[in-house]
């Protein structure tokens, strides 16, 4: 738990803190994109994260609140970024996942052995309608 950004350089922090333990970072692509650059430290530092990025283009739970509060989103959305390629320009490999079967494969993957840095598994998601907290 944290505010915006918090995730991926807190995810990072626990795994250098704890290196035999796995760890693994589930957050949207909004709240991703306010530290992106947090993954290249955990390349640098080879701090083996799985992040699951859950990318939809938008800062979804942000646009929902505006809208419970009888407004509209002041920001708008970025389905133009690209989340994996923005992982691997920061040198962390990082694949695109659009269906179940491929997460579960991909996770497989990324959780069997010892993970010698960061991977990031872009998982396209479609927007909640609803915000219930």
């Amino acid at each position: 738990m944290g505010g915006l950004g918090f995730a991926l350089p807190a995810a990072a922090g626990l795994k250098m803190a704890l290196p035999e333990r796995p760890v693994v970072a589930v957050v949207g692509d909004g709240s991703a994109l306010y530290s992106i650059q947090a993954l290249w430290s955990a390349v640098r530092y080879g701090a083996g994260v799985v992040y699951v990025i859950l990318v939809n283009g938008a800062y979804t739970v942000m646009d929902l609140l505006a809208q419970q509060a009888g407004g509209t989103a002041p920001w708008p959305p970025f389905p133009e970024i690209d989340v994996a390629a923005v992982a691997a320009g920061l040198g962390c490999p990082a694949q695109r996942i659009s269906a179940h079967d491929e997460l579960l494969d991909a996770l497989d993957a990324a959780l069997s052995g010892t993970p010698e840095g960061p991977v990031v598994l872009a998982v396209a998601v479609a927007p909640d309608e609803v915000f219930a907290p």
